[in-house]
């Protein structure tokens, strides 16, 4: 059943469907199965057969439509999402986002009484401009950054190609211009190349620069949390008790994993018998791997080695050996113990669902929404506690490569490294493409050298201060069984 808002709303809007099954009509004797009749009341009205549609997968998890005011599905926009899921591949996210975009635009659009598929008479009565000069405004009055209002032109534009190259579309008069530009780039050997790319009339200059001053742009704005800040978040964090988030936040700030990745790590990716209070070689490094052809998703599928603490592995060891986290993955749809999700909550769902699980969760896309609301309560924690920083879980990534770089910077002042090898060192652990996006931290460490405090140092004081805490707990637990 399509779940769509009232008619009455007179808005286009996007609506998700799950599980949706790819078929086409054929003929009576190459039929896998028969449709019902549209009308079974009417003795005139037949079925028709269908058959799973060729070199097309069977179903699609998550699939997104557009329905007009009318309460109609809008016929170019759905075929044109469907193209986007089936023939190019792109991820939900994506086509979520080109689901709002377009009914956004064909909102403006019907606002202005204007045909999406009438180009004619001068430039800016053309729907293309026209939906541009929206945009621009909207900027203006602080309702959109540029770079939402670029990714609208885009999804726009991607719509457009498509019904040309697909569906013959015509337009009477020039959509937009098209310009070739040579395009400087670092390359991740810190190379300068030159690549041409295709850029058009429409889209907005971008006015950002690589160092702000204020934040680090790493898959996103990012604001490192100084020394003592980070100090005042452990200490709410272990206040508020709660392992999966306490040993999800540790997870980061000891390898600078994004949140997808952190919360899709497996019980196979956990090696035990290793890092424990007495191993000597507690602090040594072990990498999980993850990305394309592993269960641990990555930022768009890349193959990663993450190194992470041994004593980090003891206490995710520790953890899926509990009871506590035994209960919850008995609840899982997951047998396979190695393809657990070391996080769930107390229903058995991993905190994000990864896309190759997400038929086994009635096709949830959730990506880690549980952490978001539960920084509500550190937020909270943290002002009784008397500090004033805020913080996003994304910004534990940016915190972990602050620490790592004065731990190189130390190493580079002995001696035991040299300017490039330190710049290598940190773009392999942080999992950089691209160079500038490492020197944004060197950029960053200048303009606030107070900030960063050395990764061992922290890693040290951070194993030192769980371990005493949970030792604490641990003693105060059997004192109240005793009473």
């Amino acid at each position: 059943m399509l779940n769509t808002e009232p008619a009455s709303s007179g808005l286009y809007h996007k609506v998700p469907l799950t599980n949706v099954k790819v078929w086409e009509p054929c003929s009576d004797s190459e039929a896998s199965e028969w449709l019902p009749p549209l009308n079974p009341d009417e003795a005139s009205s037949i079925g028709y057969p269908i058959r799973p549609k060729w070199l097309h997968p069977p179903s699609i998890n998550r699939l997104h439509v557009i329905v007009q005011p009318d309460g109609a599905l809008w016929p170019d926009g759905c075929f044109y999402l469907f193209w986007c899921s089936v023939v190019k591949g792109l991820r939900q996210s994506t086509v979520a986002n080109a689901a709002g975009d377009l009914a956004d635009m064909m909102n403006k659009f019907l606002k202005a009484d204007m045909d999406y598929n009438t180009f004619r008479g001068i430039k800016f009565e053309r729907p293309t401009y026209y939906y541009t000069a929206e945009l621009k405004l909207e900027i203006a009055r602080g309702q959109l950054t540029r770079k939402v209002a670029n990714r609208k032109i885009s999804n726009m534009t991607g719509f457009y190609k498509w019904k040309v190259a697909e569906r013959g579309f015509k337009p009477e008069a020039e959509m937009w211009k098209s310009e070739i530009k040579n395009k400087r780039y670092v390359d991740s050997f810190g190379c300068t190349q030159v690549k041409e790319v295709i850029t058009n009339d429409l889209t907005f200059k971008n006015t950002e620069s690589i160092a702000t001053g204020r934040f680090i742009r790493d898959g996103g704005k990012l604001y490192p949390i100084d020394r003592v800040d980070q100090a005042v978040l452990l200490k709410a964090l272990l206040e508020l008790r709660n392992p999966e988030m306490l040993l999800a936040h540790i997870l980061s700030l000891t390898t600078g994993m994004r949140i997808q990745s952190t919360l899709t790590v497996r019980h196979a990716d956990v090696i035990h018998g290793i890092g424990s209070d007495n191993d000597p070689n507690k602090y040594a490094l072990y990498y999980m791997e993850m990305g394309e052809g592993k269960l641990v998703e990555t930022k768009n599928g890349k193959r990663q080695s993450v190194a992470v603490p041994a004593w980090v592995h003891n206490m995710l060891a520790t953890y899926v050996s509990s009871k506590r986290h035994q209960d919850r993955a008995m609840k899982s749809p997951i047998r396979d113990d190695d393809s657990q999700y070391v996080f769930l909550t107390r229903t058995g769902r991993p905190y994000y669902i990864s896309q190759a699980d997400q038929h086994l969760f009635d096709f949830s896309a959730e990506a880690g929404s549980a952490i978001r609301q539960y920084s509500v309560k550190v937020h909270t924690k943290l002002r009784e506690l008397g500090a004033r920083f805020t913080y996003r879980f994304h910004d534990l990534r940016a915190t972990f490569g602050m620490n790592l770089l004065e731990d190189f910077i130390t190493q580079q002042a002995e001696g035991k490294m040299n300017q490039i090898e330190l710049l290598d060192k940190l773009k392999r652990r942080l999992n950089h493409e691209d160079i500038n996006v490492t020197l944004a931290y060197l950029r960053y460490r200048e303009d606030h050298p107070q900030l960063a405090q050395a990764q061992s140092e922290f890693e040290a004081h951070l194993e030192d201060l769980i371990r005493t805490r949970m030792s604490d707990n641990e003693q105060a637990r059997a004192k109240n069984l005793r009473t």
